[in-house]
């Protein structure tokens, strides 16, 4: 009985995967797509359009947002810094200043693609641990710009 009942289970799970395999051999792989894309495009530019009789004028509209929510581009500013009040932990390791071995109250600096951290002694060290994606990931909404980068320092308190 109990070589049946394997028998027939191992048939099962063989009927089941092989309808996995069918189904995933159904599915386009992304180049595929791409190509099916890619060829729609290509005669949808050569199938004639027909010209409209009275070319109508553009409408103007209004950027969607005022200019006081845009954001500056990463070119306008030297950089972005957070506050990291408690201990930062990079590849399991807490991070101590290498000048006064504190290992909290950060200041995070990020610009031109790179991490620095700063104690409250005013020690500043390269983070290669931590990188922009870090940064963007654990950092907040821009909620104030300064005119330079002593202003941001005080105003986050060190």
């Amino acid at each position: 009985m109990r070589r049946r009942r394997e028998a027939r289970e191992r048939r099962e799970l063989q009927g089941a995967g092989r309808e996995m395999w069918e189904y995933f051999q159904s599915i386009p792989t992304p180049l595929e797509e791409f190509d099916q894309e890619e060829e729609r495009e290509r005669a949808a530019a050569t199938a004639a359009v027909p010209e409209p009789a009275v070319a109508e004028p553009a409408v103007v509209v209004d950027d969607f947002l005022p200019p006081d929510f845009v954001a500056p581009s990463q070119r306008e500013m030297a950089g972005l810094m957070m506050a990291w009040p408690g201990p930062l932990v990079v590849d399991g390791e807490i991070v101590t200043c290498s000048g006064c071995e504190s290992y909290r109250d950060w200041i995070v600096l990020h610009a031109q693609g790179r991490v620095w951290l700063r104690c409250r002694a005013g020690h500043e060290t390269r983070e290669t641990g931590l990188d922009t994606a870090w940064f963007n990931r654990n950092s907040g909404p821009m909620t104030e710009e300064h005119a330079s980068y002593q202003d941001g320092i005080r105003f986050l308190g060190h």
